[in-house]
């Protein structure tokens, strides 16, 4: 009897079934490029060996990266992976019910048809009856009244039959069209590979309700950091408002999910270099570990910095159009033009170079769409004579009203969106932005984006000018101690008092000082003019000396001081014969190895202030040199 018992459990030891658990997404780490998913499940286990199938799980997985944790009293034999249909069980059974349900329709379609078919039949009978009961002769009035009455309430009756029949068929027509269409997208799913992790476990007893959990990595996610740097007043903070623009194309939603936000880059090779030993005359080569990070690198670009960029011009008179929307087709991904008509939009992976669209309109042109042919993509908009009328105002990424001047147009912005509630860690290697909300990312080729925080960041504001090239005078942000807000590189949108004045891109490598340009100021007027009465030429033995002055004008039109860093330079010369001489710039700066000249100024409200420039260039008589 013990040997009979023994054997038992034995054989039950061997012998595992198949259990297909029904799991579901509890939490997502995304990466800079991948991302690590966690799905459990509540499972009740035989005594003996059993195989729970996690199924619907994204085909992008990496295998080796399958990890299994449980609570229960029981131990983790293997865990496998295989592939296996979008389809489940029950969907199979469901497309089976179908299959069924729609021959039995057709069978019913069948017999109206045979139906419908007796009683057209019958209906030519009663009109060749008619037409031979009028050809004969002799017949009686009351005979002739009654074969017509007869024949028209079967002429009624057959034609009711007719259209009941016509209805019924009409009817199932298109309950076979519904089943069809349920059947399509059934059928559309079955070639769909999806990946299953079998997990094999053994329990010494029956086990109720305990849990279980796979994690695993995929590709084709990731998020890039976004910001928002908004300036009100000089003597005010910056406000950051550092954000997240989240995707995923792994073929399973992630909904409702607790969504963590780490800097880590698992493709990025975490070896370091070694240096070998180098000897004089022969190569110093290190190809090997730079391939390497090569490799790494690209699929780090591939994920995240594939990038579009150009400018938007007028056909007209190619001037520059700020403010038009450039979007991604079939996505939420944009962003408008600056004021100097260019445009720079980061494109998910999945979706470079897989014939994307960028759509560009703007107020009274004519709307084109391009497919994505190469990174640098300029545009020529045409006027829409038929659309210059209409004004029409769009807020790309923004809620509530806008402000400033988009397209021409005021507008006002006084909402705001709400950061998300953020719990911000550090690890030893990355930082980590855990959304303390349920959150949802969908597989559908969309961008989420996310407000992770905000910051009000010290700065130190200086306007900028080089009025020989340009008498405009630019707004500069300077930020020092910039790393201790954890910045990473990204695709940065500038406002000016809620207006939207351009994008910059934010490259933090080897700066000590991080600065933002946020566009032209017209307050601060600069004006730089030639003294003519200074301007000479002499002539003495075999050489000639040309004297040049000039004079720069600065006024602050602004109701505050402000500081203004005014460059010009000095010509230099390579050439023995030809000297720089008798230079002047009071209170400026200058660097006599390249020539250039600073004037760093302090202007008050309603001020102006005055400074010159004057040098000689002596040179041969016979030579002719460029001036100016």
């Amino acid at each position: 009897m013990k040997k009979i018992i023994l054997l038992c459990l034995i054989t039950q030891a061997l012998w595992a079934q198949s259990k297909t658990i029904t799991s579901n997404i509890e939490k997502v780490t995304v990466f800079l490029n991948g991302a690590q998913v966690t799905r459990s499940a509540k499972v009740s286990l035989p005594a003996g060996k059993t195989e729970l199938v996690f199924k619907g799980i994204s085909p992008q997985i990496d295998k080796q990266s399958i990890q299994v944790k449980s609570e229960g009293r029981f131990s983790i034999l293997s865990v496998t992976h295989q592939l296996g249909s979008l389809l489940d069980k029950t969907q199979q059974e469901e497309i089976t019910r179908l299959e069924l349900q729609k021959r039995q329709i057709e069978e019913k379609i069948t017999l109206e048809r045979n139906y419908l078919l007796l009683f057209k039949r019958e209906e030519e009978m009663l009109l060749k009856n008619q037409v031979v009961g009028g050809q004969q002769a002799g017949t009686k009035v009351a005979d002739l009244k009654e074969s017509i009455q007869y024949q028209r309430q079967q002429m009624q009756e057959v034609l009711l039959k007719k259209l009941e029949f016509e209805k019924n068929i009409q009817r199932f027509e298109e309950e076979i069209k519904k089943i069809n269409q349920q059947m399509t997208e059934f059928n559309s799913k079955k070639d769909v590979q999806m990946s299953e992790i079998v997990v094999t476990v053994l329990a010494k007893e029956k086990i109720d309700n305990t849990s279980i959990s796979a994690s695993y990595f995929v590709k084709n996610a990731g998020w890039t950091p976004t910001y928002d740097f908004r300036i009100e007043k000089l003597n005010q903070p910056i406000s950051l408002t550092y954000k997240a623009s989240i995707f995923q194309y792994s073929g399973e939603d992630w909904k409702e999910v607790k969504v963590t936000l780490s800097t880590a880059n698992p493709y990025k090779s975490g070896t370091a270099p070694i240096l070998q030993k180098w000897v004089v005359g022969q190569r110093n080569d290190y190809s090997e570990y730079y391939q390497n990070i090569n490799q790494a690198d690209a699929m780090n670009i591939n994920a995240n910095q594939a990038e579009v960029y150009g400018k938007v011009t007028a056909k007209r008179d190619k001037a520059p159009l700020p403010g038009t929307q450039v979007l991604l087709k079939g996505t939420t991904l944009g962003t408008s033009t600056d004021i100097n008509g260019n445009y720079r939009l980061t494109i998910p992976p999945t979706l470079y170079g897989k014939k994307a669209v960028l759509v560009f309109e703007f107020i009274g042109y004519k709307g084109i769409e391009k497919v994505i042919s190469s990174n640098k993509m300029d545009v020529v908009l045409e006027e829409d004579s038929q659309h210059l009328q209409e004004v029409v105002v769009v807020g790309y990424g923004m809620s509530g009203d806008l402000s400033g001047r988009v397209a021409g147009v005021n507008v006002t912005q006084d909402k705001r969106t709400v950061p998300l509630d953020i719990s911000e860690n550090d690890t030893p290697t990355s930082q980590s932005f855990e959304i303390l909300i349920p959150y949802t990312v969908l597989s559908d080729g969309k961008v989420y984006t996310a407000e992770i925080k905000e910051e009000s960041i010290p700065a130190a504001f200086e306007h900028f000018c080089v009025p020989k090239i340009d008498t405009d005078v630019f707004l500069h942000a300077h930020i020092i101690g910039w790393e201790k807000y954890r910045l990473l590189p990204g695709e940065a949108s500038l406002f000016v008092e809620n207006t939207f004045i351009g994008k910059s891109k934010l490259n933090l490598f080897n700066k000590d000082t991080l600065s933002l340009s946020f566009g032209r100021d017209n307050s601060i007027l600069v004006n730089r003019t030639k003294i003519k009465s200074y301007q000479k030429k002499q002539l003495i033995g075999s050489n000639k000396i040309e004297q040049f002055s000039y004079e720069i004008i600065a006024r602050n039109t602004k109701s505050e001081a402000i500081n203004l860093l005014i460059e010009d330079q000095f010509p230099t010369s390579d050439n023995r014969d030809i000297s720089i001489d008798e230079k002047e710039a009071p209170e400026a700066e200058i660097n006599s190895e390249t020539g250039k000249v600073k004037w760093r100024l302090n202007l008050a409200p309603a001020k102006e202030y005055k400074v010159s420039l004057k040098y000689s260039i002596k040179s041969p008589k016979s030579g002719m040199v460029i001036s100016e």
